[in-house]
This record gives C-alpha cells, sequence and structure tokens, in this order.
C-alpha cells in the first residue's frame, strides 16, 4: 500500500466548517502522528532492504569467485546481480519517501506552531522589502511577524516570487480575482494534495538560477536536430563503424577501415566540442531538479479538481512528469561523457556526446513551449496552495465581493495575523457620504492598527484569498500608504523629504483620475506642529475632487473641523483611552466623533520620566 495514498490520510479529514482553533491545532498534530508512523514505517523497510542488499553483494562476489569452477553458480549470479540492481532502486525509492514523510511531519507541525501564532518556522520574504513600494513596508507583508511569513507554503524560487507579487499588487480583473477565489476555496478543501505538493516542492532544493538556465537553454538555437545531414550522419556512421570493428576481429584487413571510422568520429566530436561542453554545461546539474519538477507536477495526476484555474492547470500538467522524467534521464545520459573510459569507448563507436545532444535538442523542440507552462503551473499553484492553506486555518474568514463601486465596506473586520479569539474587531465603510475618515485618538490606542487591518484586508481580497470579517466588499484600487517614511543617507534623502515625496506620489496619481486607497498616519511627522497642522488640511482638501478613499489617524483634533466643511465627504472617528483608578486601559472599538483624552503625559508620569506637576 502507498504510504501517502488518499485513503490512508482521508482517516484525518476535517468537517472544516465546525472546527475551531483548538479543532485546527489537533487536526495538524494527529496528522504529524500518522506521518511519523509512516516515516518509522519507511526507515524499517530501508534498514531491511539495506542489510539484504550487503548480503546480496556478498553472495554475488562469492557466486563469482566459485563460478569460474563451477558454471551453473556463475549463471547464478547473473540473477543475483539483477536482485542487487532491484534492491538498489528500492533503496532509492524508499529513501525518497522517507524525506518526503520528513517533510510532511514538518509541515504538520510547523502549522501546529502558526495556528499557535507562531510562524518563526516559515520563510519570512525578507528579500522582497522595499521601503518605496506603494504599500507593502507600512503594512508589513514582508519581514518578520509579516503577512507573507504567515501566508507562503511556496518553495521554489519563482514560487515565493509570485507569492510576493500577489502581495505587492493586486490581481487584474475582477474574473481573475473571482476565478483565484473559486481555486483557493477549492485546495482549502484539499489538505492531502496542498501538503504532498508542500512537500515535494521543499524537495526540489532548487538553486538560483536553476530556473532561468532551463529557460536559457531552450533559448538555445538547435546545432544538430534541424540538420538532415546529421540526422542521416549520426545512424549511418555508428552502424558502419561497429560494423568495420567487429569485422576487424574476424577479417585483418578491415581493420585499417575501422580506424578511419573511429577517426572521422572523433574530428567530428573535436569540431564541436566546444558547443558540446557549453551545452552539457547549461543541463548537467539539472537532472535531480528536473526530476523533483516531474514529481510535483506528478499530484495534478493523483486529483480531479472542478476550478476553472486548477482545471486548466491539470490538462497543462497532462504526461508533464512523464516528459520531464524522460528529460531528467536524457541529462543523465549525457553526464555518462564525465566518465572518461566509458567517454572514449563511446564516443569512437556511437558518436555518443553527439547522439545524446541530438536527443535532448529533439526533447527541447517537442517541449519547450510545454516546459514553460509546466513550471508556470507550479509556481501558480504553490500561490494557490498557500493561500488554500491559509484559508483552512481561518475557517471564519470570508471571501470577499469584488464591486465595481467606489467604496469599501467591512463588517467585524480584525487584523489576518492577530488570533480571533482576541482581536477585537470594527465596522468600515469608506464611500459615498463619508470617502475619507480622520482617525483621532490616544497613542496606543488602535490608530495605526486599525489603518493595517483596513490595508492588509485589502491586500489579501485582491489576492483572491478569504479576509478577517463576516462581510468585506471592495473595488479593485490601488493601495497607497504613507506610515513609516524612512529617510535615506544612500539617496542623501531626509525624513521630511522623503515624505514629502510619498505624498507627491499619491497626489500625481490622483490628478491623473488613478482611483486610491490612501492610508495616512500622521502627516507631516517632520515639521513644526503650526506648519504640520496646516499642511496636513491643505493636503486632505486636496484628496477631496479626486477617486479616492482615505483614512486619515492624526493626534491633531483640528483636523476633525474639517467635516463641518465638507459633511458629505468627511467624517470624524476616534479610539478612546480610559484612565480609571490611575490605570490605562483601551477598548479599541472605533466611535463616531473626535477623541477627548489623551494619554502621553499621564504614561511619562507613570514610567518616572517626568515628575507630578
Amino acid at each position: 500500500m502507498n504510504p501517502f495514498s488518499n485513503e490512508n490520510a482521508s482517516k484525518y479529514k476535517p468537517h472544516r466548517s465546525l472546527m475551531t482553533s483548538i479543532d485546527l491545532i489537533a487536526f495538524y498534530q494527529k496528522r504529524k502522528e500518522n506521518f511519523e508512523g509512516t516515516l518509522l514505517e519507511v526507515k524499517k523497510q530501508i534498514n531491511v532492504i539495506s542489510n539484504f542488499r550487503i548480503f546480496v553483494a556478498l553472495v554475488f562476489i562469492a557466486s563469482l569467485y566459485f563460478g569460474f569452477s563451477y558454471h551453473l553458480i556463475l549463471i547464478a549470479s547473473f540473477f543475483l546481480l539483477i536482485l542487487f540492481i532491484y534492491l538498489v532502486v528500492k533503496h532509492s525509492n524508499l529513501f525518497d519517501q522517507k524525506v518526503h514523510a520528513q517533510n510532511l511531519v514538518k509541515i504538520n507541525h510547523l502549522e501546529r506552531q502558526s495556528l499557535s501564532g507562531d510562524n518563526a518556522g516559515f520563510l519570512n520574504g525578507s528579500e522582497f522589502i522595499d521601503p518605496r513600494h506603494p504599500y507593502s513596508h507600512d503594512l508589513d507583508i514582508f519581514g518578520d511577524g509579516s503577512l507573507f511569513q504567515a501566508v507562503n507554503r511556496c518553495n521554489t524560487i519563482h514560487g515565493k516570487k509570485l507569492m510576493a507579487q500577489r502581495l505587492g499588487y493586486a490581481l487584474d480583473s475582477k474574473q481573475e480575482i473571482l476565478d483565484h477565489q473559486e481555486a483557493v476555496r477549492e485546495v482549502s478543501l484539499k489538505t492531502d494534495f496542498r501538503q504532498h505538493f508542500q512537500a515535494a516542492g521543499i524537495e526540489i532544493g532548487e538553486q538560483p538560477g536553476d530556473h532561468e538556465q532551463l529557460l536559457e537553454w531552450l533559448k538555445q538555437p538547435p546545432f544538430l536536430y534541424t540538420s538532415a545531414f546529421y540526422k542521416f550522419l549520426l545512424v549511418v556512421l555508428p552502424i558502419l563503424t561497429v560494423a568495420a570493428v567487429g569485422l576487424a576481429f574476424v577479417i585483418t584487413q578491415a581493420s585499417p577501415f575501422a580506424i578511419v571510422l573511429v577517426l572521422i568520429q572523433w574530428v567530428i566530436i573535436g569540431f564541436h566540442i566546444k558547443k558540446i561542453n557549453a551545452f552539457h554545461e547549461y543541463v548537467s546539474k539539472k537532472k535531480y531538479t528536473l526530476e523533483k519538477y516531474a514529481s510535483i507536477l506528478h499530484y495534478f495526476g493523483r486529483e480531479e479538481f472542478s476550478s476553472g484555474i486548477l482545471k486548466t492547470f491539470s490538462k497543462q500538467a497532462n504526461d508533464a512528469d512523464i516528459k520531464i522524467k524522460s528529460l531528467a534521464s536524457l541529462v543523465s545520459y549525457l553526464n555518462a561523457r564525465l566518465n572518461f573510459l566509458a567517454s572514449v569507448f563511446v564516443n569512437s563507436l556511437l558518436l555518443y556526446d553527439l547522439q545524446c545532444i541530438y536527443r535532448l535538442e529533439k526533447w527541447k523542440y517537442e517541449n519547450s513551449n510545454s516546459l514553460k507552462i509546466w513550471l508556470n503551473v507550479i509556481r501558480e499553484t504553490e500561490v494557490i496552495c498557500s493561500l488554500g492553506t491559509f484559508a483552512f486555518n481561518h475557517p471564519t474568514f470570508v471571501y470577499p465581493t469584488i464591486d465595481s463601486e467606489l467604496k469599501i465596506k467591512a463588517v467585524g473586520l480584525g487584523h489576518p495575523l492577530l488570533s480571533t479569539n482576541e482581536c477585537v474587531t470594527n465596522d468600515l465603510y469608506l464611500g459615498k457620504g463619508q470617502s475619507i475618515l480622520i482617525i483621532t485618538g490616544a497613542n496606543m490606542a488602535g490608530k495605526s492598527t486599525f489603518l493595517r487591518t483596513a490595508g492588509i484586508n485589502l491586500v489579501l481580497a485582491l489576492a483572491g484569498a478569504p479576509v478577517f470579517s463576516s462581510e468585506f466588499s471592495c473595488p479593485i484600487i490601488n493601495l497607497r500608504t504613507g506610515m513609516r517614511t524612512a529617510d535615506s543617507l544612500k539617496d542623501h534623502q531626509s525624513y521630511f523629504y522623503a515624505e514629502l515625496d510619498r505624498l507627491k506620489t499619491i497626489m500625481d496619481e490622483l490628478r491623473n483620475d488613478k482611483p486610491l486607497f490612501v492610508l495616512l498616519d500622521e502627516i507631516l511627522k517632520g515639521t513644526n506642529s503650526t506648519d504640520k497642522q496646516s499642511g496636513s488640511i491643505a493636503l486632505v482638501k486636496q484628496l477631496l475632487p479626486h477617486p479616492c478613499l482615505a483614512m486619515i489617524a492624526t493626534h491633531d483634533v483640528v483636523l476633525g473641523d474639517l467635516e463641518n466643511q465638507f459633511p458629505s465627504q468627511i467624517k470624524n472617528y476616534y479610539f478612546e483611552a480610559n484612565i480609571e483608578n490611575d490605570q490605562l486601559s483601551f477598548d479599541y472599538k472605533l466611535k463616531l466623533g473626535i477623541a477627548q483624552k489623551m494619554n502621553a503625559t499621564f504614561l511619562m508620569k507613570k514610567m518616572g520620566i517626568i515628575g507630578s506637576v
């Protein structure tokens, strides 16, 4: 029985709609224990096969020794050799199963940890951190404790890049988002498929440049396959050479002819040696990676899909594993030229190097476009499976409605990186009647977190993922933020100028009628209070004529007066701090109006920074 079969794992399929975080933790723990049992069984089989292989090898050596005296024993050694080869292959397959089981154990262990709030075992995407990005730096999309770390389950280099792209830029159309929602929803119910696909991705061990070198190889023009002359030569010359060498053992006069044919083969190979070596350099180290690509694509053949995207991927991946494995085998044959003695022998008789390259070029000619598609299927499916795991781990999250109107509406909106049991949720409406929200409040009351909550859920929504809300609708809209603007010594740019540069970019886009969702936290922090106040008021007024939804967090309650001037567009909301019995507390609930309490002086006194006046 296949230890990784769907039948074996189906015992542990959950009733997702009923699952709580405790149920999910228990689910992953059960799967981990199941795969640990499988791993133990595979290790036992490996030990048995290893010991039996050693025994067969010793018997084989003994049969050769005694076979010179007893010919029947020599015949038996032939069967022992076949048995030994079988055991080597069996051992290799079992080792692959062991690695796969170890990865499945690891996957379920990490998912269990993730549900407990610990995502440290997952990649954080720090290589994608870009302070100049329109919003990713402000919203903690990449880095420790980031959205990427919570969501990403991709393991190929290009899968991770695509995941970063999906979190950094919205999908292009409503239909594309809906199609991805459908695919994510489907794979969220296919835990076995997701985890086997993820485990196979871990096993690739892809190195930087592997993908690019394969694509570069596909672009190289053939120098053998399209030549009718070489097609004829690679058949006729080896036949003549082998025949001449065979005759030379029988007829002495055939020896000069055989030598001439062998030399002709080496002259031809020498003429092409630079091209052969360059060709080999591109593909020689890709055998293992190609086999693992094939292993990933193999899982498509074991699964049926109903969503449009996954059905297309499954169709594109049909027989891909077999064809990529055949490419890996052809690379193995070419790698045999590295054995000097074997290379001398087969190149003297068969033009071996050119035979291998001809067959590789034939494969490339027949499958080059398909290989690009197959590699794209892998990375796209990695992203969908990542979002599917995220959806599975958050069964209360909802799939957003994509609206054509310029409005965002959310009920029970929470931050997706916080526990659903601990997170305080709020409702949000932006659109006709209140397109700009001025949010005031004390330090630590929740203003910045609420801005990030709105932004990060929009990022998920436009990537085709579910969001932390009981109801969520939004348009396809570009997100822009100004929350953590940093100075740059490299670019000789001060903090204040960097913030102005960010605001200028936002206004330039709005003046070109590009709809934006803008999140600003404490505008113009780098100047004096009077200048900051007048500049902030002027900026808010500049937003009003344009297709813009905005949330502006500020300590400056004077901005609240703008609601009186523009009541059909600007609304005031606040987060309040409560000070009772010399204790500070927060309820993190969004309220209509302007904040009345501030807490900086209270906290400074409380911490002994300043004394009581």
